[in-house]
């Protein structure tokens, strides 16, 4: 502690273990977590599903904008129904619950930790699970790791590597995520998007959002969205965001992980997917170029 003090270092925040899965404990406490058993999901709600770095941000803008969101380049405040941001008076839970309907919402929890509502909707609840390749999401998280101020700065790439193939991560196992959401594939209250299919055919993606969302687009809304809300608008307007939204874009780039993972690292991964993904009619793009995954 002296050497901290002496050298004026920040202490790592801390990190919170839920039933198994650890959370960064300054912006995720167990009172969020305990909430969420109980937490009322509405008939006209819309939730984003996703786990962390797989374009969270991106799809809120997108269906803010869809819903009639405003033009201005302002970014709309994110509302996650697990987060209590350290030094904010009420957690985001508290502060949806008295928020008016129709409510946008975001989450990175698993099925078994979200509101009943959400994991087994029976009302008219309309939720968007955003997935991206696991490669992209390691390097992302990695270098979001070393940024952001709710997470401790990961030390070598070799060992931060090891941590995410092990399921020894933030947020848990990001198999036991995807395939626990992907379980409601059938489900009509869920539109699954993939990241990938967004930077293939972003015209394509925002009208397939708002058909779900039951919104018809003029032309001058569809261009409105597509302009505000393309990638190097949100990467521009998010640098300029506040502190908690402004490391968020990166490279966004899809492919990134192949300036980064080894042979041996890439080929490990490779079977690691293959074994959980086996049977499951989920496939994801690791080459933008080839539309294909690299297995």
């Amino acid at each position: 502690m002296a050497l901290l003090q002496e050298h004026h270092l920040p202490e790592p925040p801390p990190y919170m273990e839920y039933q198994g899965i650890l959370f960064p404990a300054n912006i995720v406490k167990e009172e969020s977590l305990e909430a969420m058993k109980t937490f009322e999901i509405r008939d006209d709600d819309v939730v984003i599903v996703s786990h962390p770095k797989s374009g969270t941000n991106w799809m809120f803008e997108v269906v803010h904008k869809i819903l009639g969101g405003k033009k201005e380049k302002s970014t709309p405040t994110l509302a996650g129904l697990e987060f209590w941001i350290q030094g904010e008076r009420e957690p985001d839970y508290i502060q949806l619950r008295e928020t008016p309907s129709p409510r946008l919402m975001y989450t990175h929890l698993q099925p078994k930790m979200a509101p009943p509502g959400l994991a087994a909707p029976v009302n008219k609840v309309k939720a968007i699970v955003v997935l991206r390749n696991p490669k992209d999401i390691c390097v992302s998280f990695y270098y979001f790791s070393q940024k952001s101020d709710h997470l401790k700065t990961p030390g070598s790439w070799e060992q931060y590597f090891k941590d995410f193939l092990d399921g020894n991560k933030l947020y848990g196992d990001y198999f036991d995520h995807v395939l626990g959401w992907w379980q409601m594939k059938d489900d009509p209250h869920f539109l699954f998007v993939k990241y990938e299919d967004m930077k293939k055919d972003f015209r394509s993606s925002v009208k397939t959002i708002a058909a779900f969302l039951e919104k018809e687009l003029t032309d001058e809304h569809l261009a409105s969205v597509l302009n505000s809300c393309s990638l190097e608008s949100m990467r521009k307007t998010l640098a300029e965001s506040d502190t908690r939204r402004k490391n968020i874009v990166r490279n966004g780039t899809v492919g990134d992980w192949k300036n980064h993972f080894s042979a041996e690292e890439s080929a490990r991964f490779d079977q690691k997917y293959r074994e959980r993904m086996a049977g499951t009619g989920l496939e994801l793009d690791f080459d933008q170029r080839s539309g294909q995954n690299s297995l």
